[in-house]
């Protein structure tokens, strides 16, 4: 099978890639020469890589020929000047829609580009009625791949947390501190294993056998996948100090102090480090019922405490101040 993927050099991507190029062939589809040269450093010859404008039908649908599935994993919790939410979300779903009717149009045997699944991954807390702009966003573009004449997996999941990925360091760094500060302290956190996310989507990768004929009766699966456990951010932290072995003082911070502070980046700086749109995100209380996914993805998941000590690297965090 021919497995395409959209922002193949993320996090995400390349742990997937670890886990199907050995049985599948792979093609990693990246928006710059920097980024394929990550994936190429890595996998060399045993993965296609491409540089694509994933806005663009046209050239997806040149990169794709032939690929079966395609895994999108395109998407920002933090828009900037030269890549809006429109641009990430909506935009790039509409290309893969409209790469699907460029292929219907073409007098293509099965195989060629008999693209049949689109495996998406979304967010908890989606609404086209947010106030918020990236929920907004998000479940638009969910609409739009709703509509493509493919079979179409929606997963929707809370904080991802992995080894060396950017949130698992950064509660890292939260629990070395002697005091450290939390948004919202009793905000809800489902914190889901990155591993476990990636065997969700091999999941919906075999869910059923792919047809001979080109295309399927199209049909869209969403499945709101998270952790074992829904506890507040505070709760979240002081667990992981305590797999540390820290004993910080947390001090939750009280939402209003924060968008007000974000407020003040917005209007000073071209590139701010926190934005209104992104504290909404990262503020959404998350305690889903998993159990309707878990039966349908047919897995198990990494326990909370597992998961902590996977990514916290408590070597490196204890003893430390």
């Amino acid at each position: 099978m021919k497995i395409a993927i959209t922002g193949a050099n993320g996090h995400l991507g390349m742990r997937l890639i670890d886990e199907i190029h050995q049985d599948h062939k792979v093609l990693a589809l990246v928006r710059s020469e920097s980024a394929a040269r990550s994936v190429r450093e890595v996998y060399a010859d045993s993965v296609s890589c491409l540089v694509v404008d994933y806005a663009d039908a046209k050239a997806l649908a040149a990169a794709t020929q032939g690929a079966n599935v395609l895994i999108h994993l395109v998407g920002i919790i933090k828009e900037s000047r030269s890549n809006t939410f429109y641009q990430a979300h909506e935009a790039t779903s509409q290309a893969l829609v409209d790469m699907l009717a460029l292929a219907d149009g073409e007098d293509l045997s099965p195989g060629e580009t008999g693209l049949q699944k689109i495996i998406y991954l979304s967010l908890l807390g989606i609404d086209r009625n947010s106030t918020n702009p990236c929920l907004a966003s998000r479940a638009m573009a969910e609409e739009i791949l709703a509509a493509a004449p493919v079979s179409v997996s929606i997963i929707r999941v809370p904080m991802v947390l992995g080894e060396g990925d950017y949130a698992s360091g950064a509660l890292a760094k939260r629990v070395r501190k002697g005091t450290c500060f939390v948004l919202r302290g009793d905000s809800l956190e489902q914190p889901i294993y990155a591993g476990d996310v990636v065997n969700a989507m091999i999941s919906r990768i075999s869910h059923d056998q792919l047809e001979t004929k080109p295309r399927r009766t199209p049909d869209c699966v969403k499945l709101d996948l998270a952790g074992e456990e829904s506890l507040t951010r505070k709760e979240l932290t002081l667990r992981a100090a305590a797999i540390a072995g820290t004993h910080p003082r947390v001090v939750s911070v009280p939402m209003f102090l924060m968008m007000a502070l974000a407020w003040v980046f917005e209007k000073t700086s071209s590139n701010p480090p926190v934005t209104r749109a992104m504290l909404g995100v990262l503020d959404h209380d998350d305690d889903v019922d998993i159990q309707p996914a878990l039966s349908e993805l047919g897995i198990t998941l990494t326990s909370l405490d597992e998961t902590l000590d996977k990514v916290l690297g408590t070597n490196d965090i204890k003893g430390t101040d």
